[in-house]
């Protein structure tokens, strides 16, 4: 019964896409309480968007990738995946140019453990608190 109620209360509707939510379990894994999820940015042109995580107090967001946003044609807007690729780029400087926030992405290969995430965030500067 705890370990079900303890499922509930860390879901997250927000976690879009099956990585995403492995990352959070991978954060929680390494101590991670200090992000947010989805946060809603507007760029230069009052474009909106979202990061997957802010890490707060770090002035950085995390985006996880996966191949399929890029090569899924029903998952991209775009027509090819190489105007997929650029359009990703575009987003990223026009939100970095409006926050002065970098970025940190990362893929499967860096949440199939808690070490691996964790070595890949470091690379960032992200560590968890304390």
């Amino acid at each position: 019964m705890r370990q079900g109620r303890e499922v509930t209360e860390f879901a997250d509707g927000r976690a879009q896409l099956p990585g995403e939510s492995v990352s959070r379990v991978r954060l929680h894994q390494l101590g991670f309480s200090n992000y947010d999820l989805q946060v809603p940015t507007t760029g230069a042109q009052g474009d909106r968007s979202w990061a997957d995580f802010a890490f707060l107090g770090t002035r950085r967001f995390g985006e996880f990738d996966g191949k399929d946003k890029y090569l899924d044609p029903d998952l991209r807007t775009e027509t090819s995946p190489d105007e997929a690729v650029l359009a990703e780029k575009q987003r990223e400087d026009d939100i970095r140019g409006v926050t002065g926030w970098s970025f940190a992405r990362w893929g499967f290969e860096h949440i199939r453990t808690p070490d691996a995430l964790g070595a890949r965030l470091a690379a960032f500067g992200i560590r968890p608190p304390g």
